[in-house]
């Protein structure tokens, strides 16, 4: 397991998240005013397939400026970002391809392409 809490610094300011829930497929940990959460996630293998996928996603819950309902003026909006490792069971080549597969896809994604997938382009 990771080590408890998590430190993430986001604009500058350095978040705690102690580990909230913990199951056999992954861990959840939140800032003690539920603001910043990080998931990390491993896909059960199903029979057959030889490939496990782990995911990490950094949620921030802010509340919505314009509640559509009155009776809810707390509704959260969730944004994230996340990351998805998938290798082969046997790990493979996994420790420096991994990290030039992340290198290449996290410069890949820049302002303009961010921009793009937030508007729902595909």
């Amino acid at each position: 397991m990771l080590t408890d809490p998590l430190s993430v610094t986001y604009n500058g300011s350095a978040k705690s998240l102690p580990r909230t829930s913990v199951t056999p497929t992954g861990s959840v940990y939140r800032t003690a005013d539920g603001e910043f959460e990080v998931v990390i996630f491993q896909s059960p293998r199903s029979r057959g397939n030889e490939a496990l996928q782990t995911s990490i996603k950094l949620v921030r819950r802010v509340p919505d400026p314009t509640p559509a309902d009155a009776f809810d003026a707390y509704r959260f909006i969730r944004n994230s970002f996340g990351i998805s490792y998938g290798f082969d069971l046997t790990k493979a080549e996994s420790s420096v391809d991994i990290p030039r597969l992340r290198t290449a896809l996290l410069s890949f994604v820049d302002s303009t392409l961010e921009g793009r997938l937030m508007s729902a382009e595909k």
